[in-house]
């Protein structure tokens, strides 16, 4: 199954909508540029410098430079937006790329996108993963078509539905070349009352398809979708003795979210389970995934939120019945794994060299077991915002290689903000990360954003 909006038909349809939007009188177009220049003591920048930026920032830059612009028309019913955004950097093989480019429809219960778009940053900014354990925006935005809720569909006063299905296209540079991306999500709301609320949200992800340079090209049929989408058992390559298993590289979680509101302000207790096999459906990994807690105060006079993360990833099912030893975000055939363009899609605790050769028998994961605490807090001071974030994390390798000595990195980084409506957003940024196996990286940056 080939992707029906190829970047070069989303330009396509971006300039056929300009058109439209010019001729319309209910025309609203925002946009943005934003500038940043960075230094550091040693070769790459402090971890949360590049970590979770849509890699707007790669690990060697020192000057990233970004432009979005986008526009909507609004009808009586249902509205169409398109947009697009680019940045500029150094330190990566492809200095200039697209981050958003995309169409949309919207109305009150359905929104389609046709593209890349950017994902909403949640919870101020503040949580390591953007509080979801495989999407936490430390890749570039993927191309694909998605239907999705716009607003969850209320099926009583308490409860309402959310949902989205969606097909991506990996086109970057991977071991297998072209995979499919399939994606769907199904959450239940609660609303208790109105200071009371509780998410249950289930989310799918299947790499499928494909060619492989030791298999060649892999089943992408209508019915290997519909195996694809039920995550069925069966056969992968269509070899004597193959061992049966479900079709394509699976990964998944369980959202729990509760959320309170009371005098004090507003509180989020939230856990997302991973998912990457049947042991994990009968939480045999337990306790990894994702835990954390937000909280909002009514009083914001200093601290506006605060946050605190806590990500495991170590136990990956250990010695269970039928399977274990997930070697999480990996995958035997299509051993690029979670990423996009050598970056970690999902939570950003893993080591991964980009830079390693793939083959049948090697990997680019050197950890993928790690404990890791996170705390950010954010707050204001009369003109000036700020920002600071803490990361201790304990790298264990991998079940197969080990880490000896055990890598144990310890992330800082701090940032102050300007904002001036006529002239802009003014930001210092610093940072420092120590290691026990490697140097101290030390670094600071400069950052002006303007909106229009």
């Amino acid at each position: 199954m080939q992707f029906i909006g190829k970047l070069k038909t989303l330009k396509i349809i971006f300039f056929l909508f300009i058109p439209t939007l010019i001729w319309s009188q209910e025309l609203d177009i925002k946009g943005k540029v934003e500038a940043k220049t960075i230094l550091a003591n040693e070769d790459e920048n402090p971890f949360w410098f590049h970590t979770n930026t849509d890699y707007s920032v790669s690990e060697l830059t020192n000057f990233s430079a970004t432009a979005e612009l986008a526009g909507s028309l609004t009808f009586s019913s249902f509205k169409i937006n398109a947009g697009g955004a680019v940045y500029g950097r150094d330190g990566v093989e492809d200095a200039v790329q697209r981050r958003d480019l995309y169409a949309q429809f919207e109305n009150s219960w359905l929104l389609v996108t046709v593209g890349a778009k950017k994902r909403a940053v949640l919870l101020d900014g503040l949580s390591s993963t953007n509080q979801n354990f495989l999407w936490s925006g430390n890749a570039r935005p993927l191309p694909g078509l998605i239907l999705e809720a716009n607003n969850p569909f209320k099926i009583s006063k308490t409860f309402s539905v959310d949902w989205g299905i969606a097909h991506y296209q990996l086109n970057d540079t991977r071991y297998v070349k072209n995979p499919n991306l399939h994606y769907k999500r199904l959450g239940i709301i609660t609303n208790f009352n109105e200071k009371q609320k509780l998410t249950l949200r289930v989310q799918h992800f299947a790499q499928w398809g494909g060619t492989s340079p030791e298999i060649g090209k892999l089943k992408s049929g209508f019915k290997d979708f519909v195996n694809v989408f039920f995550a069925h058992n069966t056969e992968e390559i269509g070899v004597e003795n193959e061992t049966i298993n479900k079709l394509g590289n699976h990964l998944g979680s369980l959202f729990m979210n509760y959320e309170l509101k009371n005098k004090f302000g507003e509180f989020s207790i939230y856990h997302d389970h991973y998912i990457e096999d049947g042991s994990g459906t009968r939480f045999a990994n337990f306790p990894d995934g994702l835990w954390g807690l937000y909280f909002k105060p009514n009083n914001q006079k200093i601290i506006a939120s605060i946050l605190y993360e806590y990500i495991d990833t170590v136990d990956q099912s250990g010695i269970s019945v039928g399977s274990g030893r997930d070697n999480y975000f990996s995958n035997s055939i299509y051993r690029s794994g979670w990423t996009y363009e050598g970056n970690i899609i999902g939570i950003p605790f893993m080591l991964y060299d980009k830079n390693l050769p793939l083959s049948t028998i090697s990997s680019r994961f050197i950890s993928n077991r790690s404990k890791t605490h996170h705390i950010g807090i954010a707050g204001k001071l009369k003109m000036l915002e700020w920002q600071l974030k803490t990361t201790y994390t304990k790298y264990l390798g991998t079940y197969g290689r080990p880490l000896n000595p055990e890598l144990k990195a310890y992330y800082n980084y701090g940032s102050l903000a300007y904002k001036n409506e006529k002239l802009g957003t003014f930001k210092v940024m610093g940072g420092v990360d120590f290691s026990n196996v490697s140097s101290t990286v030390v670094g600071g940056g400069i950052e002006y954003s303007y909106s229009f």
